[in-house]
């Protein structure tokens, strides 16, 4: 077993436990005392572990998969890591198409995402450990406290990250921070004044974007962001994201990133309060990651009220969905009815076949969000024809929906696609953290958490509330204002201005894709929707900017 480098401070810690040593990795939020004596598994905060023995190595991962380890075997040598790219260096991976053509179009299919790296023969290990089941309230307090006092925290005044912030309070002051774009407001700069008069422990600041911090600017350059001194990101970055920045056998420097995360393209938004919780000087802060993932039923949940007869709440919930997303309440209910009756490896079949099909063009409407997944025909349309069937074939290959436990539900999938999707934000800000001498926790993807949701019982949604089961859990802990917030800041704005501005950096390195030499894309499929956008049409936002992550780290 070897560290390269120096990690962060508290990031790996190692004990001996008999015959074993066990080695964590992530934020281990117990004593020295507990770290000796209590169950492995059950230990506070998020982290994956090793245990080794003079026979066998078992590993264990967290909950949510921030902190993932990574497996290539070549001959008779398996090595493990946290970073794939230092086994993609060790054992000479290259890149894998198709794992960036799932990233591209489909990285909510679980199915298809499941043990998958971005280098080809290097598979993601998946195998979390569970510990006791607590009261969300419980888990959440101690999450907090764990941290210790003076932390700082993000504040948007609605309930995610502010009541995070409330929590802390109880342990003493707060130093809070929300951020404002004076041309594209995001509508939680009255709230987070709003919600911090409510306490004279919560001092608010205001950190200012412009339009050099919108995202996708500086793609093609190193990014101009205070404290943060780093080559162009992706695989050019040889900081690594843990700090394991020193030379591997042969002079080879482990590169920074090794997933691409759409994060990079707002990373002068991200260091601009990340900055400023370093200059506050507090040990950790925190950031409200995780939250929708657990607490915002997904609309597929109308298909679980089908399922188990209640009729009368699966109509009520559609008309108030309905309302809700400006969709059609019979429409939303004849699509949960579907749903209900459609199982994973069937949604999988049908995906197949609309890959091999030639690409709908018709924009997704709010409705297509009760269903197992929703993949816009548009970015599929984006794909080489034989990425697509490559795609298609894994899809309709039965291993492939064995590779779920059986009896997951299409909200349940929604869950755990959309916390997987946090942790690896969560992941990305706590890298930009490390290089700017901060760290970042998001006590919501805490394991005793994340099984406070997911392992207990679960509530039946209340479409009239935003999140009553974290409402509930925090009712007098956190102000009744803030618990009761419906609306939530939208960046959507910000993200189609950033876009546009940097249309002609998108368009050039479309021009030398490095997709199209792996033969994931069609540079001119991308174009034409470049275009469109610049036309101010609506197009797949969120899919463009995992493509353009992916071109950019692919150009280490």
């Amino acid at each position: 077993m070897r560290i390269y480098g120096t990690p962060p401070s508290g990031l790996v810690r190692a004990v001996d436990r008999g015959d074993r040593r066990v080695v964590f990795l992530g934020h281990v939020l117990a004593t020295e005392r507990e770290l000796r004596t209590a169950p492995i598994r059950e230990l506070p905060g998020a982290y994956s572990c090793g245990i080794v023995t003079a026979d066998e190595v078992e590993l264990h991962t967290d909950r949510a998969g921030q902190f993932p380890f990574h497996i290539s075997v070549r001959g008779h040598e398996t090595l493990i890591a946290h970073h794939a790219t230092l086994l993609a260096a060790l054992h000479s991976r290259t890149p894998d198409p198709l794992s960036a053509a799932i990233q591209i179009t489909c990285p909510n299919v679980l199915a298809l995402t499941m043990g998958r790296s971005f280098f080809t023969d290097v598979g993601r290990y998946e195998n979390v450990h569970h510990g006791p089941v607590l009261p969300l309230r419980e888990a959440l307090t101690e999450a907090v406290s764990r941290r210790g006092p003076g932390v700082s925290a993000d504040f948007s005044g609605g309930i995610d990250s502010t009541s995070l912030a409330f929590l802390a309070a109880a342990d003493g002051p707060v130093d809070a921070v929300v951020y404002h774009h004076e041309q594209l407001p995001a509508a939680d700069l009255d709230a987070a004044r709003r919600a911090a008069a409510l306490s004279d422990r919560i001092r608010l600041s205001v950190v200012t974007g412009d339009r050099e911090t919108l995202p996708y600017q500086g793609i093609d350059e190193a990014p101009a962001v205070p404290g943060l001194d780093l080559p162009a990101p992706g695989l050019r970055a040889h900081r690594s994201a843990a700090g394991l920045h020193a030379n591997v056998p042969g002079g080879l420097a482990v590169p920074g990133l090794d997933w691409p995360a759409p994060g990079l393209l707002a990373c002068r938004r991200a260091a601009l309060r990340l900055d400023w919780a370093r200059r506050s000087g507090g040990p950790v802060h925190l950031t409200g990651e995780g939250a929708d993932a657990l607490f915002q039923p997904p609309p597929s949940y109308l298909a679980t009220l089908v399922r188990h007869g209640d009729l009368r709440r699966w109509a009520g919930h559609s008309a108030r969905l309905s309302r809700l997303r400006q969709a059609s309440a019979l429409d939303l209910a004849l699509r949960a009815a579907r749903l209900a009756a459609t199982s994973h490896g069937r949604a999988l079949r049908v995906l197949a076949r609309s890959l091999t099909r030639p690409p709908a063009t018709t924009p997704p409407r709010p409705a297509d969000a009760v269903a197992w997944w929703n993949v816009p025909g548009e970015t599929a349309g984006w794909l080489t024809p034989r990425i697509r069937r490559e795609l298609a074939d894994l899809a309709a290959d039965p291993a492939t929906v064995r590779g779920l436990p059986p009896g997951l539900t299409p909200a349940r999938h929604a869950t755990l696609a959309s916390l997987r999707s946090a942790a690896a934000a969560q992941r990305f800000l706590r890298t930009l953290g490390d290089h700017l001498g901060v760290r970042v926790h998001a006590p919501y993807l805490d394991d005793a958490v994340v099984g406070a949701v997911l392992d207990a019982p679960a509530p039946t949604p209340d479409p009239s509330r935003a999140k009553p089961q974290l409402a509930d859990a925090l009712t007098g802990l956190v102000p009744e204002p803030v618990l009761t917030r419906r609306t939530k800041g939208a960046y959507q704005a910000e993200e189609y201005a950033g876009a546009r501005a940097a249309r002609r950096r998108i368009a050039a390195l479309l021009a030398d894709s490095r997709l199209a030499d792996l033969g994931v894309v069609d540079p001119a499929a991308v174009s034409d929707t470049l275009t469109r956008l610049n036309a101010g049409a609506p197009v797949p936002l969120s899919a463009l900017g995992r493509l353009v992550a992916l071109e950019v780290w692919l150009r280490g």
